[in-house]
């Protein structure tokens, strides 16, 4: 006994003594102190919605755990309609999006197409277009009652009723897909350029047409990534709120996003939180298997790899005269349908207090009063905006850049579950995550009153682009070698101080990078602000969603031809930024 007791005494002085050996480092290393603490931090929020609902869905914590909402959800009437209406528009999302962004990473990638700077300024300008502001361009365009299309063809043809409604789930497909093609052009263009030009101009000497050899050639050998970014963007297809609220819910045409949002604000009654709750898990469990198929899919691409230490420079297939002017009539056609058409209805809508055809009398109706209404109502929207764009991309920036360096360079066992519990995280839909933070306001407002504030939105924003900011951030630091830090080491320079003086500057590109997009996505975000703001914690993008809905729609299109100024700007600014950064 006496043994046993020694010894446990000395395993009791041997963990004092690694407690402090610890605690001595921390306090010797302070920087690195802070680095793990943010590390903690950004763990326990992207924990929080996944706890909070989880909790919510089954009763909360006064109560037993009871799977009643989960009943109440698959028995619902809605439940049959909405999950055939998500799968869905899914499916169809993605289709459209691959017709159209792979033909234009083809034509970007592996010919000699003439302007492919001006291919890659459209499609770029593309993402920085808000969704929802192009869901209601076409709304003016193509709404049954009084959309421009539908009068000028009752007009022109004496038809009694509409040919066009906007309000059908056809509509939601095909303008979603040309929306997320444009950040899948990105994400696809990569996997073309690594394919060796070798192997076409192999099929091109057998006597095989260029056609033929893309399609039995260069799309199977991309087929893994082409798969990986079908499920990506299916998940994000199933979770964007945009095009679903403005196209569906006028007509309660519910998908999984819109029907959990009508489960928290009802036209009438008592919010269904715990319904909304147990909705909201079942549709991260969903996104969390098609996060698990893209996973694989990457994976699965090692497989395919023909890239080699042989690999000689890339040869762009030629394109003829006419192919050319295909090509360029091809994404024309896309700009117009993607952009311009739906940024021109703004400006037309928002000079008339009703939609009508141009004519002589309608561009004399034409005026600024709309815009005066709305320059009103900035002062808050704008400050609120202010807000978020300053503190959610430092936020996330700050997060990531932590995560990041850990995953990247700790020898500790935990840091690639700590990589994929961050990129995991994204199978968390966008307004999953805000009710997961909705509760957790509500949860924690006695000890800390954050709801209805400012400050859950700018949480709930940080720890939604988290993951994306970390794999920009993580990419850029495989790419320095470890080497730079073990010699600060040799000279004596702490870990933390190595990370702020001289890792961070290293990969100061990514992060400048990251944390523009970030104020970008911030100021063009819907989703996350619609599901938390209060009347005084509005931005600009609940503001117009909130005026349309209202039916005032001359003052809602002011203020996007105003919101897409702002954000024309920040691009040109932030080119310029960028430029000066490379010099």
């Amino acid at each position: 006994m006496q043994r046993v007791a020694g010894g446990e005494s000395v395993g009791i002085a041997a963990d004092v003594r690694i407690r402090r050996s610890t605690v001595q480092r921390l306090l010797d290393d302070p920087l690195l102190a802070v680095v793990r603490i943010l590390v903690a931090a950004a763990v326990v929020l992207l924990a929080v919605p996944v706890i909070t609902l989880v909790g919510s869905s089954l009763g909360g914590a006064e109560s037993a755990p009871t799977l009643e909402n989960f009943v109440a959800i698959l028995t619902h009437p809605l439940f049959a309609p909405t999950l055939r209406n998500t799968l869905t528009l899914g499916i169809g999302t993605v289709i459209v999006m691959l017709l159209c962004a792979v033909p234009m990473a083809w034509l970007f990638t592996r010919t000699d197409l003439p302007r492919k700077d001006l291919l890659l300024a459209l499609i770029t300008v593309n993402i920085a277009i808000p969704s929802f502001l192009v869901a209601m361009g076409y709304i003016f365009l193509f709404n049954p009652s009084n959309g421009l299309a539908n009068q000028v063809a009752r007009l022109l043809f004496s038809l009694t009723a509409s040919p066009f409604n906007i309000y059908d789930i056809g509509w939601m497909i095909a303008l979603q897909g040309i929306a997320l093609s444009a950040p899948a052009f990105f994400m696809i263009v990569p996997t073309f350029q690594g394919i060796d030009a070798a192997l076409e101009e192999a099929a091109s000497v057998s006597g095989v047409r260029r056609g033929v050899t893309a399609v039995r050639i260069v799309l199977p050998l991309a087929a893994p990534a082409l798969l990986a970014a079908s499920a990506y963007y299916f998940i994000i297809a199933i979770e964007t709120f945009d095009y679903a609220s403005m196209l569906g819910m006028p007509v309660r045409l519910f998908v999984a996003s819109t029907w959990l949002y009508q489960l928290v604000n009802p036209g009438s009654g008592l919010p269904q939180y715990g319904e909304a709750a147990a909705l909201g898990v079942m549709t991260a469990a969903a996104s969390l298997l098609f996060s698990a198929l893209y996973l694989w899919s990457i994976r699965k691409a090692a497989r395919y790899a023909v890239v080699t230490g042989k690999r000689r420079a890339q040869r762009a297939v030629p394109l003829g005269r006419f192919e050319r002017r295909l090509a360029w009539s091809f994404i024309a056609l896309y700009s117009v349908f993607a952009m311009a058409l739906p940024l021109l209805m703004l400006v037309w809508a928002s000079g008339l207090a009703f939609m009508q055809p141009p004519s002589l009398q309608a561009f004399a109706r034409w005026n600024l009063d709309a815009y005066r209404e709305a320059w009103a109502q900035l002062p808050l929207l704008v400050t609120n905006n202010l807000v978020i764009m300053l503190t959610v991309p430092t936020i996330s920036v700050a997060l990531a850049a932590c995560t990041a360096w850990i995953s990247t360079r700790s020898r500790a066992n935990l840091r690639r579950s700590l990589d994929l519990f961050v990129m995991m995280a994204i199978a968390v839909p966008s307004i999953v995550s805000a009710l997961g933070f909705l509760y957790f306001g509500l949860a924690i407002y006695r000890v800390l009153p954050i709801y209805s504030t400012i400050w859950l939105i700018v949480i709930a924003m940080s720890t939604r682009y988290l993951t994306w900011s970390n794999r920009t951030i993580s990419s850029a630091m495989l790419q320095v070698h470890p080497e730079i830090e073990e010699a600060c080491a040799t000279s004596g320079v702490r870990r933390g101080h190595t990370f702020m003086s001289v890792t961070l500057p290293t990969v100061g590109s990514a992060l400048l990078f990251s944390w523009f997009w970030l104020a970008l996505l911030s100021l063009r975000e819907l989703t996350i602000p619609v599901m938390l703001a209060r009347p005084n914690t509005a931005v600009l993008a609940t503001a117009i969603w909130g005026l349309n809905s209202a039916g005032n729609a001359d003052v809602a299109a002011a203020l996007s031809v105003i919101l897409v100024g702002i954000i024309l700007v920040m691009v040109f600014v932030f080119h310029r930024v960028a430029g000066r950064w490379a010099l």
